[in-house]
């Protein structure tokens, strides 16, 4: 893949616990990385769940080689992805990120 492919901006974010007013633990997300990607949207779906129209966007990011794990979430032009699964791509210095949109 040639680097000039990689060409959508996106924020890696991370979760670390901290402690509320009354000492219970609230994960709080912070900013980890900015990252060039290869961004392919590959389905969407409608469904009705518990009497409430749902949608479900599944996408594609391919990066460069970075350590990320799927208790992590992706940002991008204001939507939040969540990390699916975390797969090598077959050429190496490559990943791709299977996510889908939380809404």
């Amino acid at each position: 893949m040639r680097a000039g492919s990689l060409d959508t901006l996106i924020e890696l974010w991370h979760s670390t616990l901290i402690a509320d007013s009354f000492g219970q633990p609230v994960a709080h997300w912070l900013k980890l990385a900015d990252l060039w990607a290869n961004v392919r949207f590959l389905n969407g779906r409608e469904f009705i769940t518990a009497d409430k129209e749902t949608a479900e966007t599944k996408v594609s990011f391919r990066i460069r080689d970075y350590p990320v794990t799927q208790q992590m979430q992706i940002r991008l032009d204001g939507k939040i992805y969540e990390i699916s699964a975390v797969l090598p791509a077959v050429r190496k210095g490559y990943m791709d990120l299977a996510a889908k949109e939380i809404v």
